[in-house]
């Protein structure tokens, strides 16, 4: 196999990551970002005062799982176009041409990502995301 075929390993390895983790049911998604929220919070606990919170932390915990969450979405895409745009750079084709054209692999991906997620449970796909991704 050429270095050629291979380079795109990186890119197809992201995507199957990106797939499996939109195939888990909105439940399941919501416990693992909310532990993360979680963690984010008690490390914040450490540098703060958390009696002048406590009583809404709920909130900021909602708010805290909602940045994770779209982090997690944007830090996911931003990877893939990276590992498309190793592969331009290993096949030595460089440019904006070839930026674009990841940013635009990318684009695409994200849209049948939200499609995908039509189809599992308590999820939806919506176009936000599909830009928040992009």
């Amino acid at each position: 196999m050429t270095i050629r075929k291979l380079s795109w390993l990186p890119a197809a390895i992201i995507m199957i990551i990106i797939f499996l983790f939109s195939a888990k049911p909105a439940v399941s998604s919501a416990e693992s970002s909310r532990t993360i929220a979680n963690a984010v919070l008690n490390i914040a606990e450490n540098f703060m005062d958390p009696a002048q919170w406590q009583e809404d932390r709920d909130n900021v915990l909602d708010t805290v799982d909602h940045i994770v969450r779209k982090t997690a979405h944007f830090m996911e895409y931003a990877i893939l176009a990276s590992a498309i745009e190793l592969h331009y750079w290993i096949t030595k084709r460089k440019g904006i041409r070839f930026i674009l054209l990841s940013i635009l692999f990318s684009f695409l991906y994200a849209a049948t990502d939200e499609f995908h997620q039509l189809f599992v449970p308590g999820r939806s796909g919506e176009f936000k995301d599909v830009m928040i991704d992009t």
